[in-house]
C-alpha cells in the first residue's frame, strides 16, 4: 500500500449523463485515485438511466445501492405512500434499463470501507450507515449524531441521499455529504463529488468539488426521452432546490 491513499466518491447521478461525464472528467483531471466509489441512485428521475448506469459500471471500483435503485428493483414496493407520479417514473426507468441492468442494481453492495495504514478508516454509504432512507441533515445535534453513529467506528463517513453537500465534525469523526452529481438541491446547479486523501502527516482530509456542465444538454435529453413529467424534471434540475 502506498504512503498516501486517494479516494474519489460521487453519488445521486439520477440519470443525468452530461453531469456524470463532467464529474468523471474532473476526477480524471485530479487523479489518479486508488479507488472510485459510486454511492447510489444512478437512474431514476433522469433521461438517460441505462447510459448513466452503464458508465458507472464501467468506471467505478465500488458501486453502492441507493434507495431509488432499490425502488426500481422492487417496482416501488418499499416506498411508503407511493404516488402515481413516482410509480410512472419507476416503470419508465425499468423499461429503459431492461432485466439485466435491473438485476445488476439488485446485487449492488450497501457500503464500502477503506482502511488506512494507521488503522483509521473511511466508509461510504448511500444515505446513512443503517439504511437507505433516513437523511442526514447538516444541522444535526451531537445527540442525534450519536443515535445513528454511536456504534460506528469509522473516522470518516461519506454519503449522499440528501442533495445538499456539506461537511461536519462530531468529536474526532468527520461526515461528508457529497450529493448530488446529477441533481443538486442547495441552489447551486453545478455537479458535486468528493475527494478524500489519507497521508501519515494529516490522516484523512476531504474536499467537496463543484463541476459546471451544460444543463441545456440535459434539458434537451429530458424533452427527447419522452420520460414522464418532463416539466417537473426540468424545473427540479434548473431550480436546484427542494423548495
Amino acid at each position: 500500500m502506498s504512503a498516501e491513499l486517494r479516494i474519489a466518491v460521487f453519488s445521486d447521478v439520477h440519470g443525468n449523463l452530461p453531469a456524470l461525464k463532467a464529474v468523471l472528467a474532473d476526477i480524471d483531471s485530479r487523479g489518479p485515485f486508488d479507488r472510485l466509489v459510486a454511492a447510489g441512485d444512478y437512474c431514476l428521475k433522469g433521461p438517460d438511466p441505462a447510459e448513466a448506469l452503464d458508465l458507472v459500471l464501467e468506471r467505478a471500483d465500488d458501486i453502492l445501492k441507493g434507495n431509488t435503485d432499490r425502488d426500481i428493483v422492487d417496482s416501488g414496493a418499499s416506498v411508503v405512500d407511493l404516488s402515481r407520479k413516482k410509480q410512472n417514473a419507476i416503470l419508465w426507468a425499468r423499461r429503459q434499463l431492461g432485466h439485466e441492468r435491473i438485476s445488476t442494481l439488485d446485487r449492488l453492495q450497501f457500503d464500502a470501507q477503506t482502511v488506512a495504514p494507521d488503522g483509521s478508516s473511511l466508509r461510504v454509504v448511500h444515505a446513512n450507515p443503517k439504511d437507505l432512507d433516513e437523511r442526514i441533515f447538516p444541522g444535526w445535534t451531537m445527540e442525534r449524531f450519536n443515535e445513528l453513529f454511536g456504534d460506528i467506528e469509522d473516522d470518516v463517513i461519506v454519503f449522499g441521499h440528501l442533495h445538499i453537500p456539506f461537511e461536519r465534525r462530531f468529536g474526532d469523526r468527520q461526515i461528508f455529504d457529497i450529493a448530488s452529481a446529477g441533481l443538486p438541491q442547495d441552489g447551486d446547479r453545478r455537479a458535486v463529488w468528493g475527494e478524500f486523501t489519507w497521508a501519515p502527516e494529516h490522516r484523512w482530509c476531504g474536499t467537496i468539488h463543484r463541476v459546471p456542465y451544460d444543463h441545456g444538454d440535459t434539458v434537451l435529453r429530458i424533452l427527447d426521452s419522452r420520460m414522464p413529467s418532463p416539466e417537473r424534471r426540468i424545473r427540479d434540475l434548473l431550480r436546484a432546490s427542494y423548495y
